[in-house]
């Protein structure tokens, strides 16, 4: 052959021979053989729909967290285990050799019993096999609905602030985002105290939702209870946006209900899907993580009629296949048992005292704490926090965020008096970044022990020369 193969080169160079090392190797060939070379070239660039992703609110508070040492309040997970009959039935599930795939559509032990114990709740009986479809947490449910039900150019409304989750699975189906804003009260208006606001006072503007809407929508994310403000929409007010709804038929409601058993004092938490002729266009997601503290175990489902979950087990099958299968059966059993132990009163009682514990330790840091009616989440008011210079920024891991507020509070809280918050503005959308500027996420599902070192470390706030508390209006006799 004229033109003999690399690997003949190769030989013929001495490969067989350990005298000569693989560079000097690899650099003969590459300039005998050009066409060898130009092999190695690659250049990589991602697809359109994650080449906007970066860094996450998460890849800085996490990290910022661990580094200083600092009570990690910010990510909502529960440091403590789950409940001993929930456990239990995971190891006997496993031990039973249920270690192999299952239906895709939800494992039937677990669909048959989300099916008792979510019928009475929906005042109909749901089809376990047709109307419940299970997925990888919460998380993926949202991506495959999302995915199920949008196409390139159909909008979605997300009503402001949203998990970041979100936006995510939109962009990647190439949907639209419009966004529609909870509005707090105003300054000094209303409140719990003087020095607390109750999360029910933020309003959804009724005619902004109207206005958003348009032929185009296909989607509205409805999160009731709401993280991270834990507001609890009233009937009054999810009537108001059923009837906004009903003037668009083709848009389909998505009712993200993870919260639900965390309701606290006289709330009630309302199922959108009950309300007259929501359940044909709704669909109402679910999460073992919250139900049952146990956030890694990634068991979700969403509740629908039967047209709609049949397009997402459409979808889920082309995404994990199916769900882990002794977990599924671990949440099955858990379901079976719940009510007899009276488990999910036991959790709100549980929750209630740790958001309230939570609440003094704010309250006497002086910050003005927004109490959750619902959800594991607590927004306070930083506003009586001032940071001059480049404090909240010096001590940045990623880079984001210096030019809001919140992020810069959240640092310096994380930093200086090592508590860890979330910025609420990483659930806004870009133009609205600014608007939860004096406003932190604090979480509660945490030890008391945890708890405990957070209200010492906290209670540093007012000795700070950063603390400035707002005036107090003196009235003139």
């Amino acid at each position: 052959s004229l033109c003999p193969s690399p690997l003949r080169a190769c030989v013929r160079l001495g490969l067989r021979s350990r005298l000569h090392s693989a560079r000097s190797l690899l650099s003969c060939i590459s300039s005998r053989y050009p066409s060898v070379r130009t092999m190695s070239t690659y250049s990589f660039s991602p697809s359109s729909r994650v080449a906007s992703f970066g860094p996450t609110v998460w890849h800085e508070f996490s990290p910022l967290a661990a580094k200083y040492r600092a009570v990690n309040l910010g990510q909502g997970f529960p440091n403590f285990d789950a409940e001993p009959f929930v456990l239990e039935a995971a190891h006997k599930a496993i031990d039973s050799n249920l270690n192999q795939y299952t239906r895709s559509g939800g494992h039937p032990r677990l669909v048959n019993a989300l099916s008792n114990f979510y019928s009475p709740l929906f005042g109909r009986t749901i089809s376990p096999m047709e109307e419940i479809v299970t997925t990888v947490g919460a998380s993926e449910c949202l991506y495959a609905l999302i995915t199920a039900c949008l196409s390139p150019g159909d909008e979605i409304i997300l009503v402001e602030p949203f998990f970041d989750i979100y936006i995510g699975a939109v962009i990647m189906a190439g949907a639209i985002p419009k966004y529609v804003t909870l509005q707090p009260p105003a300054a000094g208006g209303g409140g719990v105290s003087p020095t607390t606001q109750s999360s029910g006072e933020w309003k959804l503007d009724m005619d902004q939702l109207q206005s958003a809407l348009s032929p185009r929508t296909r989607m509205l994310i409805l999160n009731n209870p709401h993280n991270p403000t834990g507001k609890v929409f009233t009937r009054d007010e999810l009537e108001e946006i059923a009837s906004i709804v009903r003037t668009h038929p083709h848009c389909t409601v998505v009712s993200d209900e993870v919260y639900e058993w965390m309701v606290y004092d006289d709330n009630k938490h309302e199922r959108f899907a009950t309300l007259p002729g929501m359940w044909e266009r709704t669909l109402t997601v679910g999460s073992a993580g919250k139900t049952f503290s146990v956030t890694g175990w990634k068991i979700g489902w969403a509740i629908g009629p039967k047209n709609i979950i049949q397009a997402i087990m459409n979808a889920h099958q082309y995404i994990p296949f199916s769900v882990s299968t002794p977990m599924q059966e671990a949440i099955a059993v858990a379901f079976e048992l719940a009510q007899e132990r009276n488990y999910f009163k036991w959790l709100k009682d549980m929750y209630q005292k740790k958001r309230d514990k939570l609440l003094k330790s704010l309250t006497e840091a002086g910050l003005t704490p927004v109490v959750p009616q619902g959800s594991y989440f607590i927004f306070a008011n930083t506003r009586a926090i001032q940071l001059t210079g480049t404090e909240g920024q010096e001590k940045t891991i990623t880079g984001m965020g210096m030019h809001l507020r919140d992020w810069n509070i959240c640092r310096w809280l994380t930093t200086e008096i090592g508590v860890a918050a979330i910025p609420p503005s990483s659930f806004y959308s870009e133009e609205h970044a600014s608007l939860p500027a004096e406003y932190a996420r604090f979480c509660f599902c945490k030890t008391d022990e945890v708890l405990d070192e957070a209200h010492k470390r906290l209670a540093k706030i007012p000795q700070t020369k950063n603390y400035a508390p707002p005036e107090t209006d003196k009235t003139v006799a």
